[in-house]
């Protein structure tokens, strides 16, 4: 069982969630003064009744300080007919959600040959709005439980520096533990350059995530890594840059001026080099989102 606990900064109300990693439910609440089981099922979108019943309480029940408050998992299905050449990849791709979640909400192996009119129940989180200190801050999303879903993979986004206010936009094309993304054209990598002092670098700066009306705070870096521009992207390439040799091309995005792509962090995301959270990234989200 994996724990971890979450600061997180709502309107005027700050408080700590201790969560659990379950089958059952997504988060564990620790109960403060003034809180209510009403006011939690706002805070974490989740009805009212929902929240009551995962906990064993109705609507007299009375919340301690300390108590412990369960809180179910937000999701809801859809259901998908497989059509031909379709695989649990290509799916988890398509719905923005992990093979893993797919083959578990079906009771299949990862590994199951699909057959042309299966018909598959496919996870939608539905992850609540949140406030925020002020209309300059971003969402403060998880990364492992909202961002990465708000967010999918091929979606198409507006990147603001928190700092300058200059904006360029670009694709998320791969990455699990933070987004690895691409400008979409030279202009926006020249914009992104210009916010970088007129390079490319590896130097973390807040900034604010613009997708579906929604604003998101997060950390990034422009220096393009893992990829060719010269080659077609998802194959082997003998050359990639930032030293990272030979091996499968990730730069899928052609035409904007960059060999590969560069990182964008969230609450909570992890370096794929050792799974371990970067101090400065998650220092920047917190500035993008108002958090001290």
């Amino acid at each position: 069982m994996k724990k971890l606990k979450k600061k997180l900064l709502l309107g005027a109300l700050t408080f700590t969630i201790a969560a659990t990693s379950t089958s059952a439910f997504a988060v564990t609440h620790t109960a403060k003064a003034g809180d209510t089981y009403w006011k939690i099922s706002t805070w974490y979108g989740v009805t009212l009744e929902d929240l009551l019943k995962a906990n064993g309480a109705t609507y007299t029940s009375i919340l301690y300080v300390g108590q412990k408050v369960y809180i179910p998992e937000n999701i809801t299905y859809k259901t998908h007919v497989v059509q031909k050449g379709e695989d649990l990849w290509q799916l988890s791709i398509k719905y923005g959600v992990t093979v893993d979640e797919i083959a578990k909400a079906n009771n299949i192996f990862t590994s199951k040959v699909l057959y042309v009119g299966d018909v598959l129940k496919i996870p939608v989180h539905n992850v609540p709005v949140k406030s925020t200190p002020g209309p300059q801050y971003g969402e403060l999303l998880d990364w492992w439980t909202e961002a990465q879903y708000v967010l999918p993979i091929n979606a198409e986004f507006k990147v603001i520096d928190f700092y300058t206010g200059k904006s360029f936009k670009v694709k998320r094309t791969i990455g699990a533990n933070h987004i690895d993304a691409e400008t979409l054209t030279l202009e926006d990598t020249n914009i992104m350059k210009s916010i970088w002092g007129g390079t490319l670098s590896w130097v973390r700066r807040p900034v604010l995530i613009e997708y579906n009306g929604r604003k998101i705070a997060a950390s990034m870096t422009s220096a393009p890594h893992a990829g060719n521009e010269n080659a077609p992207g998802g194959v082997y390439s003998t050359w990639r840059s930032g030293g990272y040799g030979a091996g499968t091309n990730y730069d899928y995005v052609k035409g904007n001026g960059l060999d590969g792509h560069f990182d964008i962090h969230f609450l909570n995301s992890t370096k794929h080099s050792d799974g371990k959270v970067d101090a400065e990234h998650q220092k920047n989200v917190k500035i993008a989102a108002g958090v001290k």
